[in-house]
């Protein structure tokens, strides 16, 4: 009986050193959504740049949101399709994030001289625009 313990406490032995040999596997992060940037083009460049909008529109989403699927940013307000809209100015835009629940959501953005980004609070963004 004692050479088949031996046996089985050696396979066991050398299960657990290939195991702890063998490189644990992390989860992967998640991959970042997708960032579209507004390509309008400003002389004297503009205050107001696509990542500071972003980040200030990200920073005042609601804790516990849906993930997010794409980040979206606009110089200007929102503006219906086909509509006459006033033009672009360089220090306002809009932030539009996309969550996985398939809801939408809007929030304004603005820059001051010194480059300060303040962005409101989102609303829902509405359909068809």
């Amino acid at each position: 009986m004692k050479p088949l313990r031996l046996c089985l406490l050696a396979v066991v032995l050398a299960l657990v050193a290939a195991c702890a040999s063998s490189p644990l596997k992390s989860p992967s992060a998640p991959a970042s959504p997708p960032v579209v940037c507004d390509t309008a083009q400003f002389e004297p460049p503009p205050t107001l740049t696509c990542g500071p909008a972003i980040t200030a529109a990200l920073a005042v989403l609601a804790a516990g949101h849906a993930p997010i699927v794409s980040e979206e940013f606009r110089w200007g307000g929102l503006c219906p399709p086909g509509a006459p809209c006033a033009p672009p100015m360089p220090d306002a835009g809009i932030v539009i994030v996309v969550f996985s629940s398939g809801s939408s959501v809007y929030g304004r953005v603005t820059a001051n001289s010194a480059g300060v980004v303040t962005a409101t609070a989102p609303a829902p963004y509405p359909s068809g625009y």
